[in-house]
């Protein structure tokens, strides 16, 4: 099975006439961006059965993809398209990395990140009749993953998504981060502090103080 670079105009499995009408699109919107590089024309996969496949390998540049998180690197990895009978199934194992703040000493530091995504798109058009699909009302759709009426599969924000749960909800600089004094801030990892370590649990002041007056009486 070919392997394609992502950065590349996905039209190759447009039918001629559908070629002319993309160039001409491609032409008048200028330079493609990170956005364009999420999308797939899947036209030709949906004319085939069951089981047939399409793979991509990605390099792309996703640091407008959203503004929750400040990625710091490219998204590589591969995706797999395969056709079922209600849409195509992508599956993908990717990274990239992100700048966060340790929860621990509050420092900004890269994070890697690995996505892992499984989604099945559905069309809106049927790709041999160019009729409007109509869905039963049982079948929950989600306008992320539906596969537009000119057979594009756009993996923008279902990307977006699973890079947003992909990063820790408490990461840490180091495995063995000392995080910070919780009395004067003192970055521990970069040497201790001079305050007192107070082991003293401040519900029992109250006893602590009727012992003080026992032992030292006035």
């Amino acid at each position: 099975m070919p392997i394609w670079h992502a950065s590349l105009r996905r039209d190759f499995d447009m039918p001629p006439e559908w070629r002319i009408m993309s160039d001409a699109f491609i032409l008048n919107r200028g330079r493609l961006n990170h956005m364009d590089s999420l999308q797939f024309n899947v036209s030709q996969l949906l004319r085939e059965p069951s089981g047939a496949t399409r793979s991509y390998e990605l390099d792309d540049d996703i640091s407008d993809l959203t503004d929750q998180v400040q990625v710091t690197a490219p998204l590589r990895g591969t995706v797999q398209f395969t056709r079922t009978s209600d849409g195509i199934l992508v599956e993908g194992d990717l990274e990239t990395s992100v700048q966060v703040l340790c929860s621990r000493c509050a420092i900004d530091f890269v994070q890697p990140v690995r996505i892992e995504m499984e989604e099945e798109f559905r069309p809106t058009y049927d790709v041999v009749t160019g009729l409007r699909i109509v869905y039963d009302e049982s079948i929950e759709l989600d306008d992320a993953t539906m596969i537009d009426e000119r057979h594009m599969l756009d993996l923008s924000e279902v990307m977006r998504q699973n890079l947003i749960v992909s990063v820790p909800p408490f990461p840490t600089c180091k495995p063995d981060c000392a995080g910070l004094c919780p009395h004067c801030g003192q970055d521990l990892n970069e040497g201790t502090c001079n305050c007192l370590a107070d082991s003293t649990d401040s519900r029992w002041s109250v006893l602590q103080d009727l012992l003080d007056q026992r032992t030292n009486p006035a």
